[in-house]
């Protein structure tokens, strides 16, 4: 037998498929021939009893069913006692056939050495969620108390990621294991379940055993949970992200007073030095001092009536394309300018007055078109000679 970790099919000479009559042949002769009665040798004794136990559990289909369970998991040495089978239960000591096991690192002993130690927590995914959202915190916690320990704490993170999801034979004892304590307790139902989890970590002879236990039991009609252990690695980094983010944005805090005047644009930088100077195609030409921002010219044509407009109301004209600048003049209702220019979002225009003068005025308040009469040598309007 592969899985016969006590020996008991060995020690009887038989295989898993023999019958009753074979079992209690076997038996019966090595029995008589061990017997302390007749038998004198120093083991005798000890022979016979192992022939009578392992006669015990084989004979009775139950045992041999829970045996043969055990065998595919256990070794002679952590062999469990059959008698006094034990559940793996939840966190909240509840039954689950729903279980896993999952090995998580904690970062111990921060102030004098800080290591690492392995812990083997056992539960359904409602538990594996606060298993590692407990350990995760802790290990942050511990791992601000030195250098050491901080690179601890990033072993343990590295390794628990990782781990998730990749204790194959864990899990596969543990369903086994259950899988045979619940049919020990005639819950065949969770027995089922466990079996049909334990499916998923063993091997192909392994498979064909627990598929053979599973064959003699009723089918279970409760679904399977999934376990998504790609959300489970992922919830391990919330913690670090969200420190980060604070660490991030307290970093900014201090560094931003720093760094603030290599974005800053110093006025000086649209500061205009020069005259402002419009040429009339007449020839004349006129010249402003006023600070004005970066505009977009329009060509000054005395003659051309399309640039002529009027001012809907009186208002402010200003030195600059603000109402911070001081102001230029005062604008009479319906007084007549022309258009010279215009900033780049279209809010103000640079309009040119009868004595040549320019300022700004909010695209608002223009109209097109001639208002009141121009005055006899005004600058904005010099109509073109007649051609003869």
């Amino acid at each position: 037998m592969e899985f016969d970790p006590l020996g008991y099919y060995k020690i009887l000479d038989v295989d898993g498929h023999a019958d009753e009559t074979k079992l209690k042949l076997n038996f019966r002769e090595k029995a008589k021939f061990w017997h302390p009665d007749h038998n004198k040798a120093e083991n005798a004794l000890e022979e016979f009893q192992k022939i009578s136990l392992a006669y015990d559990v084989l004979s009775n289909s139950k045992s041999k069913t829970i045996y043969d369970l055990l065998a595919l998991v256990y070794t002679a040495q952590d062999f469990p006692d059959m008698k006094t089978l034990k559940l793996y239960k939840a966190a909240n000591g509840a039954e689950n056939p729903f279980l896993r096991v999952f090995k998580l690192e904690r970062v111990a002993d921060v102030f004098k050495n800080p290591h690492l130690t392995k812990e083997n927590l056992i539960g359904t995914y409602e538990d594996a969620l606060k298993f590692i959202n407990d350990i995760t915190k802790k290990n942050w916690l511990n791992g601000w108390w030195s250098p050491k320990a901080f690179l601890f704490n990033f072993k343990a993170l590295k390794n628990n990621y990782n781990n998730i999801g990749k204790n194959d034979f864990d899990n596969l004892k543990l369903l086994v294991h259950n899988a045979a304590a619940y049919f020990s307790e005639d819950k065949n139902d969770k027995a089922y379940l466990s079996a049909k989890q334990a499916l998923e970590y063993a091997n192909s002879t392994q498979k064909i055993s627990i598929q053979n236990f599973m064959y003699t039991l009723s089918p279970a009609t409760t679904p399977v949970p999934a376990w998504n252990y790609a959300a489970l690695k992922k919830t391990q980094l919330k913690i670090p992200f969200f420190l980060f983010m604070i660490f991030f944005i307290g970093l900014l805090t201090v560094l931003i007073p720093f760094l603030k005047p290599m974005f800053q644009t110093s006025q000086d930088d649209y500061k205009i030095t020069y005259y402002q100077e419009v040429r009339f195609n007449t020839g004349g030409e006129t010249v402003d001092d006023m600070v004005v921002s970066k505009i977009f010219n329009i060509p000054v044509d005395s003659s051309d009536e399309k640039m002529l407009y009027h001012i809907s109301s009186a208002v402010d004209i200003m030195h600059g394309p603000s109402e911070q600048f001081d102001v230029l003049q005062k604008a009479v209702k319906n007084q007549t300018v022309r258009i010279t220019g215009y900033t780049p979002d279209q809010e103000w225009y640079r309009v040119m007055l009868d004595n040549g003068e320019m300022g700004f005025i909010k695209k608002s308040y223009l109209k097109q078109g001639i208002g009141l009469d121009i005055p006899e040598g005004s600058k904005i309007f010099s109509p073109a000679e007649e051609t003869r």
